[in-house]
C-alpha cells in the first residue's frame, strides 16, 4: 500500500484504480469469484475449522508473541459466538493460554486500576 493511503478501520483510502487493479490480478491468478476476492484482499486473519485446530491456531500466535488479544466477530448475531464460547474457549484454558478466572472482584481491580490492597 502506498505511503499516502490511510487505513481507518478496516477501510482503506488510497488510489482506488492501483487498488482494483491488484484486486483483478489476484482475482484472475487464483480464479476467485468477487466475493472470495474481497475475503482474500481483506487480509483479515480467520481461524475456521474444528474446536481443537481452532484453539491450536490461536495458542500458537499467543506462545509466539504475535497476539495479546483478539478481535471476534460473530458470523451470526445473536449467538455467534457461542459455540466459540462453549467449545473453543475450555480448549483454550486447558492450555494455558487463556484466563480461567479474573484477580479481584471487581471492574476497577480486574482492569489493575483499584488501590494497591483491592489488587490480588
Amino acid at each position: 500500500m502506498p505511503e499516502s493511503a490511510i487505513i481507518q478501520g478496516r477501510t482503506r483510502r488510497g488510489d482506488n484504480v492501483v487498488i482494483a487493479e491488484k484486486w483483478r490480478a489476484l482475482s484472475k491468478e487464483k480464479g476467485l469469484s468477487i466475493r472470495e476476492t474481497v475475503i482474500e484482499a481483506g487480509a483479515r486473519q480467520s481461524f475456521i475449522g474444528t474446536p481443537d485446530s481452532v484453539a491450536a491456531e490461536l495458542e500458537e500466535f499467543v506462545r509466539r508473541g504475535a497476539a495479546d488479544g483478539f478481535v471476534l466477530v460473530p458470523h451470526l448475531t445473536p449467538g455467534g459466538l457461542d459455540e466459540f464460547v462453549d467449545r473453543v474457549v475450555p480448549l483454550l484454558q486447558e492450555r494455558g493460554v487463556f484466563r480461567t478466572e479474573y484477580r479481584g472482584s471487581t471492574l476497577r481491580s480486574r482492569l489493575g486500576l483499584g488501590r494497591p490492597q483491592d489488587r490480588g
